[in-house]
């Protein structure tokens, strides 16, 4: 019997500490059935319990007494920025560049990028008209000015290459943000479009956005309030995606970037490939309004509507073109989409002034 009751004690004791953590991790560990299983956790209906949201923020103040803690006993905290003590979100921490914010480059020294075209306000009586927007044909990069590279692995693969070519043959530096199983669909895990607004406010040498989406976003999302999924593709499904992206579109013109987003390509797997078919739909819609490049690299690998190859699709050449899974590219393949972006992007060399040549009063 004393031997049951100390297995039974044991258990409780295991029972109740795997439920305290769960509670107070709840928050992490729904990013990551999301992003695992794409669906919503078991627990999700606990939402709606006030004790059992009380978790998360158990959590955040006992991360936050830990901080304070160790900065006290290491002589930081009366330096420490009220930022610093009250503790960061996820988004904060994952775009941090280690640019410093004090850079000092002026938009007027920009090396003559090329900016969103002004938008004439309509009178007061014709308000309501729709705004024609033409779309770029290029980009615009200039001396002394970064790209920044945002996107999954799609990205991962394609952003060397590109920087690599835009470093030798022009001289521009990067960032490469991109980081694989991320989108658009699961903020809570990885939010692009609070990542990319903070790098570039922090980073005001960034004079273009490059940007490669899709494989990791054509599930059931969760809404921006309540607990209830939203269908794939479904209207408020769509509703939401597309503001997530004009998110994206109005940090980066709101800093004059210009911006080039590629759509991904058909897929080996048909279910897979019409989705992500579907969303490159949206990306198109979204960014020629917006006015800026778009590019489906459907052209790139010169595939038929629906038809996916190995190769290119026009069979003009025997070299592989995508990798093993059906979704991402062998080297041929992520060369080719650099090059085809590199063709999109205008670099304008920083002008040289003579003083001789300035006017003179006669």
């Amino acid at each position: 019997m004393d031997n049951l009751k100390k297995l039974l004690l044991s258990c409780y004791v295991i029972f109740f500490a795997g439920g305290l953590l769960v509670w107070m991790n709840q928050s992490s560990l729904e990013d990551f059935w999301q992003q695992r299983y794409h669906a919503p956790p078991p627990w999700q209906p606990l939402q709606i319990v006030e004790a059992w949201r009380a978790g998360s923020r158990v959590h955040t103040a006992t991360a936050n007494a830990v901080h304070v803690f160790w900065l006290e006993m290491s002589g930081q905290l009366a330096t420490a920025e009220p930022a610093d003590v009250v503790g960061q979100n996820k988004d904060d921490c994952t775009c941090s560049t280690g640019q410093d914010q004090s850079l000092n480059v002026s938009t007027e020294q920009s090396g003559g990028s090329r900016q969103p075209e002004p938008v004439q306000s309509a009178p007061a009586d014709v308000s309501s008209l729709p705004v024609v927007v033409t779309p770029k044909r290029y980009a615009a990069a200039g001396a002394g000015q970064r790209v920044l590279f945002a996107g999954d692995s799609m990205m991962q693969g394609v952003a060397p290459h590109l920087a690599a070519r835009l470093r030798k043959e022009y001289g521009l530096s990067s960032l490469d943000l991109s980081r694989q199983s991320t989108g658009l669909s699961y903020p809570g895990a990885f939010n692009w479009p609070a990542t990319i607004a903070q790098t570039l406010e922090k980073n005001i040498d960034i004079r273009l956005l490059v940007l490669f989406l899709g494989p990791n976003d054509p599930w059931d999302m969760p809404p921006e309030k309540g607990w209830k999924y939203l269908r794939f593709a479904s209207a408020d499904w769509e509703v939401l995606y597309r503001s997530r992206v004009r998110d994206i579109i109005h940090s980066a013109q709101s800093h004059r970037v210009d911006i080039i987003w590629v759509s991904p390509p058909n897929m080996r797997g048909k279910d897979l490939s019409g989705k992500v078919g579907y969303l490159s739909k949206l990306y198109e819609s979204e960014v020629l309004t917006a006015g800026e490049v778009f590019l489906s690299a459907n052209q790139v690998f010169k595939y038929q509507e629906g038809v996916y190859s190995d190769y290119l699709g026009d069979g003009s050449q025997k070299q592989k073109m995508r990798a093993g899974d059906g979704i991402h590219f062998s080297l041929a393949g992520q060369r080719a989409l650099a090059d085809a972006l590199f063709d999109l992007i205008v670099f304008t060399p920083q002008q040289k002034v003579d003083n001789d040549s300035l006017g003179k009063s006669n």
